[in-house]
């Protein structure tokens, strides 16, 4: 301790008859000398924390707030300085009840983010490391070395990272501030924590805190555009092909997850299920059927949705028509499921099950997708660079704009059209897609106006049979806006 420790000295606030406070320096440092500050427990043992200050005024202020939390905590059964984040997160998540799926969402954002306070006491965790947190957060992926789990997952390609976004949105990290409340509030209630700390859910916040985030932060809720005519028919064609005809894989289980895939992605199409558990955990006794009043040689088929977004609020079932299109791939699948691949495809069982008849897990079939996009736009850009002829490939992955297609991208493309050439009301769309009038406003609105610019712009040539704009006026517009290079 004499070649260690120098400049100790007991705290005049330690009043134990056998005083249990020590502050001291470190000799084999470098300058400034940093205070620590070694307490011991009532258990024999002790606790040593660095106060990061070379002020010994500055230094002992520290030393009391921490001693006085220490005494504080002792008199409820904590044991200070001996709860990591890491250790109670596991005994949190151990005990923490949820769905199979949502579980895995936690412990996926642990894993990758959360683990950055694994080596601090909970009692230290606040405002100001959690805006640290931020800091270190939203450069995760602009530093970030792929592991080889995260490759074979479909998270990294040549060219970038995919499959998750490089600047993070304000709604994730509000999800990843949620996990860690959780836990805090879970280690208070276990009176391992005296008081819970105020952590903002505004990330404008730590903004202000911390300038370096400024810019970082997508407060914007992104969603995907729809899918352009044109590329969706390529990417159907390629899907049908791959599928279908094209689907000579060797290996049974890689031919039925082809086949599923493409499945799953024409019937929550065209009965606007949720890509998602929704889909996922549907059983064929969910299926129903109602008989047309304008058709009465005609049944109408309908899913009861039990699993869905809603139904995790304990709302009722909702009800998913299947139109006409729906309903043939509906039975092509179930076909297929018992002559190709020898399945029951019974009442119980689930209609977009593994191989096995057991549940799918539904980040499967996104990272399937995505997978198999990168995968064709690689094989695209090598044929175009070895033409001859010089060529541009247009890729599958994205659309014009950049926007990532994804699963979701196939139900927010079906809702478009129903909007703008389906001659639906927007009530009627949103009892269809089962989401809120306010919803639809937000997200798709503004895809129905650029489709009929010309009636939004009120640019309509003829209205009423009068000439909304002169030869004259329209020609001075064209000149000044090659004048101004516009």
């Amino acid at each position: 301790m004499a070649t260690y420790y120098i400049n100790k000295f007991k705290p005049v606030f330690d009043i134990e008859k056998k005083p249990r406070c020590l502050l001291y320096q470190v000799a084999r440092t470098s300058k400034p000398r940093s205070w620590y500050l070694r307490v011991r427990r009532k258990d024999g043992t002790y606790f040593h924390q660095s106060l990061e200050e070379s002020n010994r005024a500055d230094a002992l202020r520290l030393a009391q707030t921490i001693y006085m939390e220490i005494l504080s905590g002792e008199t409820r059964g904590i044991v200070y300085g001996r709860n990591t984040f890491a250790r109670v997160y596991k005994q949190w998540f151990k005990q923490h009840k949820s769905g199979a799926q949502r579980r895995i969402t936690i412990n996926s954002r642990y894993t990758r983010y959360l683990v950055f306070f694994d080596n601090i006491e909970i009692h230290n965790i606040n405002e100001v490391t959690f805006g640290k947190y931020l800091d270190w957060r939203v450069n995760y992926w602009a530093n970030h070395t792929m592991t080889k789990t995260e490759v074979n997952m479909g998270l990294h390609g040549r060219g970038g990272v995919y499959n998750t976004t490089k600047t993070p949105s304000a709604t994730s990290l509000k999800q990843e501030r949620q996990i860690l409340v959780q836990v805090l509030r879970w280690a208070s209630s276990r009176s391992m924590l005296d008081v819970v700390p105020i952590i903002s859910s505004d990330m404008r916040t730590y903004e202000l805190m911390n300038t370096s985030l400024k810019g970082k932060i997508i407060h914007k809720k992104m969603r995907g555009a729809p899918i352009p005519n044109e590329l969706m028919a390529r990417l159907m064609g390629r899907l049908r092909h791959w599928a279908l005809a094209g689907n000579t894989d060797p290996h049974p289980e890689h031919r039925y997850a082809r086949s599923r895939l493409y499945y799953f992605i024409l019937i929550t199409y065209h009965s606007l299920l949720r890509q998602g558990t929704e889909a996922t955990r549907l059983k064929y006794k969910d299926m129903d059927r109602i008989k047309s009043k304008e058709d009465k040689d005609t049944w109408l088929y309908y899913f009861n949705v039990k699993d869905g977004k809603k139904q995790r609020n304990n709302a009722p079932d909702t009800i998913k028509f299947l139109n006409p299109d729906g309903l043939k791939y509906f039975l092509k699948w179930r076909k297929l499921c018992i002559e190709e691949y020898g399945m029951r495809a019974g009442e119980d069982d689930f209609i977009f099950p593994k191989l096995d008849g057991a549940e799918l897990d539904t980040h499967y079939m996104t990272r399937l997708f995505r997978r198999q996009l990168l995968r064709w736009d690689e094989e695209g850009y090598a044929k175009a660079k070895k033409a001859r002829k010089k060529t541009t490939y247009i890729p599958l992955a994205h659309d014009q704009n950049g926007v990532n297609i994804t699963l979701y991208s196939f139900r927010h493309t079906k809702i478009s059209k129903l909007l703008i050439y389906g001659e639906r009301s927007i009530a009627e769309v949103s009892k269809m897609a089962d989401t809120s009038l306010q919803q639809l406003s937000q997200a798709y609105f503004n895809t129905q106006m650029l489709a009929d610019a010309d009636r939004y712009a009120d640019h309509s040539i003829k209205r009423n049979s009068v000439e909304r704009q002169s030869e004259e006026d329209k020609q001075w517009i064209l000149e000044t806006l090659a004048e101004l290079g516009m």
